[in-house]
């Protein structure tokens, strides 16, 4: 269906909930403020068509893959890498499929970790949900045989979505004991401190015991404790993390990445013996800080840290086939489009510049009623929306366009 062009240059970066709508029943709401608790909602289609067995039996046998993009898990724990792998003419370390089996056929779990690199459908679904949520997005599979457990009681410092593909699985939760935790403060770090045990979690009252079937999708939010065990069937869950853009990863970016800041100057000799040498010391630094966050703008600093957060999205695919085809573009090519690479759009100097994650195109402001339609399109052909053949072509070299 075509629409009224937008005039604002935000709406070229605008999501369109494509992948975000299959998570959740009300994808706005969620992408303005997500659920505190975890919640279940029920996909009718189900996501077989992301990864199913099928996939995963081709991922672990002609895809090439080695570690760390796998792993076997028993009572919790990383088995010895040379139980399940062998080697092969190129690497040492690729998948054993039977011997991965037989791991499995004992009561192991399988674990295929960020399957965002090399799984097409992922990939592009991921793509498009980063887009949705403005958050990058990791994926693993967590292949699980009947009555058995991967990992006991633990929480994750990412929010997630899990995804029942195959199978049915009983999960556990129970509420944070570390609210919203940070990306440093995993479970497996913090358990390294005595007071912090898996028995202390798993002697909890449950929050809620419940059993996710193919196409449930739970929202965990990050630091709620969970754990998960099949029952009578196999199961296959995908768990799709997203970042957190939090004000201490703003923080750590502002201090890495701007050159005038304070703290160049080395703490003296005596830092690590006097008290009263420390603590001039962190002081004059603590008032520098001070100083330089009073005299730089709030703009200045936000457009830092919006640079910094879209440079860790995945970079459009540049198709080395458009790059060399020499081909005509006729009046019916078929292009389908790819709006989830463009994260923003803004008008600087009379030019429209499209922020992707590794680069910025510039078009004259005048394009932006004609690139709004056609990022509005899943697909088209220069029949039905007229766009100069040059800027086909560069928008196809550039990722934003494929051709179908």
């Amino acid at each position: 269906m075509t629409t009224t062009a937008p005039t604002t240059p935000s709406a070229l970066s605008r999501p369109d909930f494509t992948a975000l709508g299959r998570l959740t029943a009300d994808p706005e709401g969620f992408r303005a403020g997500p659920s505190a608790e975890p919640v279940v909602f029920r996909a009718p289609g189900g996501f077989a068509d992301l990864f199913g067995w099928t996939d995963l039996d081709t991922t672990l046998a002609a895809s090439g893959r080695r570690l760390p993009d796998f792993r076997v898990i028993s009572g919790g724990a990383q088995i010895a890498d040379q139980r399940y792998t062998r080697p092969t003419l190129m690497y040492a370390d690729a998948p054993d499929v039977r011997r991965t089996a037989g791991e499995l056929a004992e009561g192991a779990s399988l674990v295929m970790q960020g399957l965002q690199e090399y799984s097409e459908p992922l990939a592009r679904f991921t793509r498009t949900l980063a887009h949705d949520t403005s958050r990058p997005v990791h994926v693993n599979a967590y292949v699980t045989p009947p009555k058995s457990q991967g990992f006991a009681a633990h929480f994750d410092p990412r929010d997630s979505f899990v995804v029942q593909v195959e199978g049915s699985k009983v999960w556990t939760l129970r509420e944070p004991v570390l609210p919203a935790p940070l990306a440093h403060e995993s479970w497996d770090r913090l358990r390294e401190r005595p007071e912090w045990t898996t028995e202390r979690l798993e002697a909890m009252e449950p929050w809620k015991v419940l059993t996710l079937e193919p196409g449930d999708v739970l929202w965990l939010p990050r630091g709620w404790v969970h754990s998960a065990r099949s029952e009578g069937v196999s199961s296959l869950h995908l768990t799709l993390s997203l970042t957190a853009w939090t004000e201490h990863w703003a923080v750590g970016e502002l201090l890495s990445r701007i050159v005038e800041v304070p703290g160049r100057t080395a703490f003296p000799a005596d830092f690590v013996r006097d008290p009263a040498t420390a603590a001039e010391a962190v002081g004059r630094l603590r008032r520098g800080l001070a100083d330089w966050f009073a005299g730089t703008s709030d703009e200045e600093l936000a457009g830092l840290l919006a640079k910094a957060a879209i440079g860790t999205f995945p970079a459009p695919l540049r198709q080395v086939s458009a790059v060399l085809a020499d081909e005509a573009i006729t009046r019916e090519t078929v292009f389908e489009v790819h709006r989830e690479t463009v994260l923003r759009a803004v008008v600087e100097g009379g030019h429209l510049q499209l922020h992707l994650a590794d680069r910025v195109l510039a078009f004259p402001e005048a394009a932006a009623p004609v690139l709004a339609e056609l990022l509005d399109r899943p697909r088209f052909t220069p029949a039905e929306l007229p766009v100069a053949e040059d800027v086909i072509r560069r928008l196809w070299h550039e990722g934003l366009l494929t051709r179908a």
